[in-house]
């Protein structure tokens, strides 16, 4: 009599290393040092089964188990994977516990867990809510493991959707100090296949195990084993070969061998390759043909549903009820096909896909079809009942493209834009109706533009042309623009735009969204600004309104073209100020606000600048919104080096670039911030060479076309002359200058470029050259009327002029820059106006502006400053009293950020959360400040810190 083929763990041989990688990561999570192991092989070379010791070694040492399993059917299901891992533990916790979990960031992945319906900000344009759902996952899984040490147990990766993989991803690169460890197993992965998934794989912080497969000692082991007796090698050597060492396939070979009834002998040894010519499928097809037709009908139809179906949908889609289903679901666990349990599972995923391969393609179109049916019938998610529709032949169903227009709608507000794009694909070809076939199409095209396809180009540019409706046309020309923004191609979006402006005729509504669309790329972009038709300003002064989205961004680009052209400092700041009073739009990214913020400080206007730049980052942390956050940061980086404030400047731009490093379209914000770190960074004492490392780390190309990147021209142009390349130094300056003399170049308070190169001339002895410049940058910035920037232009014309005019130009520009908050210029000049005093032989009257701009260069923390104003003084026989380098003004960007929010009372988690790092860099850096500032404990921080005097960050 034949020996059943009863489900069986398949011994666990030389595995030992593997199981010895995986406890250790277990255990380290249990000592508060997390990370991540993923087991990488095959089909069934034991994948699974190490997942299994892994899940039994964590309940041994007491971790709690998180787990989800991936499958072909549900891989284009958004955050499918990660929802599986969350969704019971907070389905099952008291309200109390759940509350607990949920608090602080963790927050911002409720209605991604909960079944909350998912706000409307994933479709709107510019919006990217990833980076906050992965936050708020990262910190619901840290305050699980607060509770309990923890661990995420994911098995066949290769199928988990992207959106999960993107967040295992984000969590993993974190688990340095967390009571966190994941363990996942997966196939080889394609990266053109499975890119998230692959990222995963291939990222730094994941250990990888490839499982071997087994020797022919392990496999004659596995033999005697299942068949008894001691083997033949001839026998054995059979089975290794047919097998290639692969543990399942070995255990499948040997249960058709018992059920044959062969045994180990060299005898039998040549019929073992004749049992599986097709690997695993022969056997397991052979297995069914052995039981009652209704348990394989319950296969098949569990193989189309796929792994973790409910036995209810399984049974109806084989129909199979009663008893009959009783008697099949026993046979299939009885022969080892499926696992025992609520949901019904293969035993293992290779014979799945041999009894769905084993499906004639009309059972496959029936079954399929059957099966989104009773989904649909039941009520189920939109994209589990569109999985199904996917494998059917397109009919014309309007039912059908509904469906798949739902899901897509789904998968477009979870941030599968790829996911979204395939399923619209589909509804394409079943086909629509006429009627909504040009809705589907801009859906299909917004999709693709957002998941970076080329191919919504053409698509976009198609609707913008030939739409009867002017709202698809406005809709697809506002997102082609955006993606060519992003591309580099500018110009060409504004283009497009106004083509559209132009078709729209009287719908205001319409317009008004491709009026501010323009507005907001030619405010972007310096070849977008460049082709923008000269009507622009005519219509931005035509504006009556005062309030609204329309009037407000109006106020922006008429305050923007005020400092571009240039105009009058005054009318700039007061069009920035009514922007923001009037109602600017909150996406993309509050970019609108920030360009208002950007006039303000060229305005000189730092504190109201200052003011509106902290509410937005308290708004933006709040919602976990990191790309506003950094370009907050970046933005304030730029005020405070103009206002002065050194520490606080770095402190922000080394922020906003480790936060952008780990964000897509993030450019504008490095485009900013990186100049802030340099300009910050060479006052403070840092050296040229250093800093100008900083462009490659941060990875930004000084020929951006962004409109912010003037700063990083202006800022190279500034470490060449700090590093004695004058000649080079004046060359680059220059030559930006001239190439954007209407686009920010002509205005010394953008960029004072001109006296940067005059004082570089005046080293090359080239007098007449560097008179002249310096002499041209007066002229505009007197026309302007922005204080600092007049105060910077006396100073230089000061310098590089005559010397019997140069005391006098030193005391206006003193004067002037006495009244302006740009402190940093005003010690600059006073020390230069005691140097030439003392030069004079003026020892008395060079004391006072030397010991007054002393004090002002340590304020701001200019190192470099400070320490030419003690030579001067030194040289007049003054010894002040000098700095202590240990205390404060030793800490880096990163220590400083950290330590101003523990005196603020923010514990390790707050801090934390607010600057989207873990809580082991947290401390790390209080460690360090610790010693640095000679202090043992938080409570002393306020007093450490106290003569800093600046307010770097809040807690939100």
């Amino acid at each position: 009599m034949n020996t059943p083929a009863v489900a069986r763990p398949v011994a666990l041989l030389e595995r030992e290393h593997e199981v010895e990688r995986i406890r250790a990561v277990l255990h380290s999570a249990g000592r508060r040092d997390g990370g991540a192991l993923l087991i990488e092989a095959a089909p069934g070379m034991g994948k699974s089964r190490l997942l299994d010791e892994a899940r039994c070694c964590a309940e041994h040492i007491g971790l709690r188990l998180l787990q989800a399993r991936a499958t072909q059917m549900e891989s284009g299901f958004p955050f499918g994977i990660v929802r599986q891992l969350f969704e019971l533990p907070l389905r099952d916790a008291a309200q109390a516990e759940r509350d607990r979990w949920l608090e602080g960031a963790a927050s911002l992945a409720a209605d991604l867990l909960t079944g909350a319906p998912i706000g409307s900000t994933g479709s709107a344009p510019g919006v990217d809510p990833e980076y906050a759902w992965h936050h708020g996952l990262y910190w619901l899984a840290s305050n699980l493991a607060a509770d309990t040490p923890a661990v995420l147990l994911i098995d066949d990766l290769h199928w988990c959707d992207g959106p999960s993989a993107r967040a295992l991803s984000f969590i993993a690169r974190r688990l340095e100090g967390q009571p966190l460890a994941i363990v996942l197993a997966t196939r080889p992965l394609d990266p053109a296949v499975t890119p998230e998934a692959a990222a995963l794989a291939s990222d730094p912080s994941t250990q990888t195990l490839r499982p071997a497969p087994l020797t022919q000692a392990a496999v004659g082991a596995l033999v005697a084993a299942r068949l008894g007796g001691r083997p033949d090698e001839a026998f054995v050597l059979a089975c290794a070969d047919v097998t290639g060492g692969n543990p399942f396939l070995i255990g499948e070979l040997l249960d058709e061998v018992a059920a044959r009834g062969l045994a180990p002998t060299s005898a039998d040894a040549a019929q073992v390759a004749t049992l599986v010519p097709r690997g695993v499928a022969n056997s397991v097809l052979l297995r069914l043909s052995r039981l009652p037709p209704t348990a394989g009908a319950l296969a098949r139809a569990l193989s189309v549903l796929g792994d973790g179906a409910s036995v209810r949908d399984a049974a109806r889609l084989a129909r199979v009820d009663g008893a009959e289903l009783e008697s099949a679901s026993a046979a299939l666990v009885f022969a080892g096909v499926v696992e025992a349990g609520g949901s019904m599972r293969f035993v293992h995923p290779i014979l799945g896909t041999a009894i769905y391969g084993d499906l004639s393609p009309a059972e496959r179109e029936r079954l399929h079809y059957a099966a989104a049916t009773i989904l649909r019938e039941r009520g189920a998610p939109a994209g589990q009942i569109a999985a199904q529709v996917m494998h059917t032949e397109p009919t014309g169903n309007p039912a059908a493209v509904e469906l798949l227009r739902e899901a897509a709608r789904d998968a477009f507000a979870l941030g599968d834009a790829a996911g979204a794009s395939r399923l619209l694909l589909r509804a394409i070809d079943e086909p629509p109706a006429e009627v909504d076939r040009s809705a589907v199409m801009l859906e299909l095209g917004r999709a693709q533009a957002r998941a970076g396809a080329p191919d919504a180009i053409a698509l976009l540019s198609e609707i913008v042309e030939h739409a009867d409706d002017s709202a698809a046309a406005a809709t697809a020309a506002i997102e082609l623009a955006n993606m060519l923004l992003f591309a580099g191609r500018a110009a060409e979006g504004a283009a497009i735009l106004r083509r559209a402006r132009d078709h729209v005729g009287d719908e205001d509504r319409v317009r008004e969204r491709l009026e501010v669309a323009l507005m907001g790329i030619s405010c972007s972009s310096v070849a977008a600004k460049r082709e923008a038709d000269e009507s622009m300003v005519g219509f931005c002064s035509s504006q009556r309104r005062a309030d609204g989205q329309l009037p407000a961004t109006t106020l922006v680009t008429l305050a923007l073209d005020e400092i571009m052209r240039p105009g009058s400092a005054a009318r700039a700041g007061d069009l920035a100020e009514r922007a923001l009073a009037a109602g600017l739009p909150t996406e993309p990214h509050r970019a609108w606000a920030l360009l208002a913020l950007a006039v303000l400080t060229v305005a000189d206007r730092f504190d109201t600048a200052l003011l509106h730049a902290n509410e937005v980052l308290a708004e933006a942390q709040q919602r976990g919104a990191a790309l506003t956050v950094s370009s907050v940061l970046a933005h304030r980086a730029f005020i405070e080096v103009r206002r002065g404030d050194l520490t606080a400047a770095e402190v922000h731009a080394h922020a906003a670039i480790e936060l952008a490093s780990d964000l897509a379209g993030s450019e504008f914000v490095l485009a900013l911030a990186v100049p802030s770190a340099v300009l910050a960074g060479l006052d403070r004492g840092e050296t040229p060479e250093s800093l100008r490392r900083l462009f490659d780390r941060a990875g930004v190309r000084l020929d951006t076309e962004l409109i912010a990147g003037s700063e990083l021209r202006y800022a190279s142009g500034v470490l060449r002359a700090a590093a004695g390349n004058h000649e080079s130094a004046v060359e680059e300056l220059r030559d930006w200058g001239l190439a954007n003399a209407t686009f920010g170049g002509g205005n010394p308070a953008v960029s004072p470029w001109r006296s940067t190169a005059a004082l570089s001339l005046a080293k090359l002895g080239r007098h007449k050259d560097a008179c002249d410049l310096a002499d041209d940058e007066l002229s505009r910035a007197r026309a302007f009327g922005a204080s600092r920037a007049i105060g910077i232009a006396l100073r230089t014309c000061a310098l590089v002029g005559r010397s019997d005019d140069r005391e006098a130009l030193l005391k206006a520009a003193c004067d002037v820059l006495d009244r302006s908050p740009a402190r940093l210029e005003n010690g600059r000049a006073l020390i230069d106006l005691g140097a030439t005093l003392r030069a004079a032989g003026q020892r008395k009257a060079a004391r006072e502006p030397l010991l007054e701009g002393l004090e002002l260069a340590g304020r701001c923390g200019a190192r470099r400053l400070e320490s030419r104003a003690r030579a001067e003084l030194g040289a007049i026989g003054v010894r002040p009293r000098s700095t202590d380098r240990s205390g404060t003004d030793s800490l880096t960007p990163s220590e400083r950020r950290v330590v101003d929010l523990a005196a603020a009372g923010g514990t390790n988690r707050e801090i934390a959360q607010t600057l989207f790092v873990t809580e082991k860099t947290v401390e790390t850096h209080l460690g360090r400040a610790f010693r640095k500032l000679d202090i043992s404990s938080r409570r002393q921080l306020p007093d450490a810190l106290a003569h800093a005097g600046s307010d770097h960050l809040k807690m939100p």
